[in-house]
């Protein structure tokens, strides 16, 4: 009876523990279908975050551990019919135990090769914040959250507050009023577009502003400029020239002043004046800004002389705000025309129209991380491939972006901050000697490329190695394998070469693993087939 008993129990422990199994394996299986949906969609970083490198993926990684690691124990005494079965199960727990190296000590990173240029530096996936103190000559590097969702931090470094962390961001607009802005220093947002494409301008004469007073669209250069200037840009000028006092925002023409426009031997046209105690003297079709005696310029002088003589031949537009000027080479003249209350403005080039969307003389625009999910095209991050962390400096709040470094100051310190991924530095140094880019016949896509590199180890007397990588031929040296992934230009027909980078110590132990787990299966398939045999 006791023997039924104690049967019973095990059976019952078993079957609990089947249950277990089955519910981390679907577990995990469900998981490793999620990772693969949002590497195919939003780029194998996303996944990493989200999935593979999660607590809780982690977590039921470790729970299967121990379903396979019961599993062999609620079996032992050893058995000969199971053989099979321990050996595949032991070669489950050494393939968990060489991941888990490979978690803890593995490096996956990228190493990038211009031409002629020894290189020792791994890029890590993972991200910085580096800070320097430059009066102070300190550097500290701040290790950012491997989160895939904006992540709080509250850490300080030196006076510097870092706030929070946003692995995936895109460039949002916000308008910041500032009691100390002049009404000079307008802003403005506008729509040009045409029956093809659309694209929105946003510009600024604020000093405080990330928008610039001058963007290039193709071949269409757009100038911002003060209001003030619109009343004088069409006015008639033998010259072209237009004069602008920045203090008293007045513009007129030399020709309405009476003063003298001239040109040296050489034929360069000059404009001069008085003005108080002081001659001022402009070469406009060469610089706007006065200049002194030596020709070097007086940035100091109130006033500038715009040449639009330069602007006549190639597509130039001039928005003042609430109106914009163009030169129209069938009148031979300057044509200046409204957009208030939303009126759209036909531009003679490629049939673009422009429209203005919003105008403010109190408040300036900046660039915000706006907070997104990635997504991925041809294996290329188009939307959220912007990282972004929110710092405080004096009680005002900053972005630092990974696109461009941020400079801080204040009375007491001069501060630079940049995101930069984590490096490692190799003991050796490896130099590009050549590219080489195969095309696919009749077009300029690459069918393959491969590149020559020298490999420079100062610990051992064997000299300078060289290696021909290249698709499915990796180099090995150090315990490291470089694999040739990507390229970038530097030149003209001259590019850089892209390794990825991949350190594993757990490979032993998962290739140990793997054996165990075929010939366990083999084991295992043929002592249960000899037994039907012989039953």
């Amino acid at each position: 009876m006791n023997k039924i008993r104690d049967l019973y129990k095990r059976v019952e422990k078993t079957l609990a523990h089947v249950k277990f199994a089955v519910v981390i394996i679907s577990l995990f299986t469900i998981a490793l279908i999620y990772g693969t949906f949002m590497e195919s969609y939003h780029g194998t970083d996303y996944a990493n975050r989200l999935v593979y490198k999660a607590w809780w993926f982690i977590l039921i990684q470790l729970a299967m551990f121990l379903s396979i690691f019961m599993a062999t124990v609620v079996r032992l005494p050893p058995k000969r019919r199971l053989y099979g079965f321990y050996t595949i199960h032991s070669g489950l727990i050494i393939l968990f135990i060489g991941s888990f190296f490979t978690y803890m000590n593995g490096v996956d990173g990228s190493l990038q090769l211009l031409p002629n240029t020894p290189s020792s530096t791994i890029f890590l996936n993972e991200d910085t914040l580096r800070v320097d103190f430059k009066k102070q000559k300190r550097t500290f590097q701040v290790p950012l959250p491997y989160n895939h969702r904006p992540k709080s931090m509250n850490i300080d470094v030196n006076g510097i507050k870092i706030k929070s962390f946003v692995p995936y961001a895109e460039k949002d607009i916000r308008w910041i009023s500032d009691a100390r802005h002049f009404s000079q220093q307008h802003s403005s947002q506008y729509m040009l577009f045409n029956q093809n494409i659309s694209q929105e301008i946003t510009l600024s004469l604020s000093p405080n502003s990330d928008y610039k007073s001058m963007e290039k669209l193709g071949l269409l250069t757009v100038h911002y400029m003060p209001d003030f200037l619109e009343k004088c840009f069409v006015n008639p000028s033998q010259s072209g020239f237009i004069i602008w006092n920045l203090v008293s925002s007045e513009c007129f023409t030399p020709e309405e002043r009476n003063y003298a426009v001239g040109a040296t031997k050489k034929g360069n046209r000059f404009v001069t004046f008085t003005h108080g105690l002081k001659r001022l003297k402009f070469f406009p079709d060469f610089s706007p800004v006065a200049v002194n005696d030596d020709l070097t310029k007086d940035p100091t002088s109130p006033f500038r002389v715009l040449s639009r003589d330069l602007f006549k031949d190639k597509p130039n537009l001039f928005l003042f705000g609430k109106s914009v000027s163009f030169y129209k080479k069938v009148r031979k003249g300057w044509v200046l025309k409204s957009m208030e209350n939303s009126e759209i403005v036909k531009l003679p080039w490629m049939n673009f129209k422009i429209r203005l969307l919003k105008h403010s003389n109190s408040t300036y625009p900046i660039q915000v991380p706006k907070p997104v999910t990635p997504i991925q095209e041809d294996s290329k991050i188009i939307k959220g491939n912007i990282k972004a962390v929110e710092v405080e400096l004096d009680n005002k709040r900053f972005w630092v972006r990974n696109d461009g470094p941020l400079e801080l100051s204040n009375q007491q310190k001069n501060i630079r901050l940049q995101i930069i991924p984590k490096e490692i530095k190799l003991p050796y140094q490896i130099t590009l000697e050549r590219f080489q880019m195969n095309t696919n016949p009749g077009t300029k896509d690459p069918a393959s490329y491969e590149s020559f590199v020298q490999l420079l180890d100062g610990r051992n007397a064997t000299g300078i190695e060289k290696h021909h990588v290249f698709m499915n031929n990796p180099l090995k040296y150090d315990d490291f394998t470089f694999y040739q992934s990507s390229y970038f230009p530097v030149s003209k027909d001259q590019y850089g070469s892209v390794f990825s980078v991949n350190y594993d110590p757990g490979r032993f132990f998962k290739y140990l693993g793997s054996l165990f787990i075929v010939l366990g299966s083999i084991w295992h398939f043929v002592l249960n087939r000899r037994k039907k045999v012989l039953t």
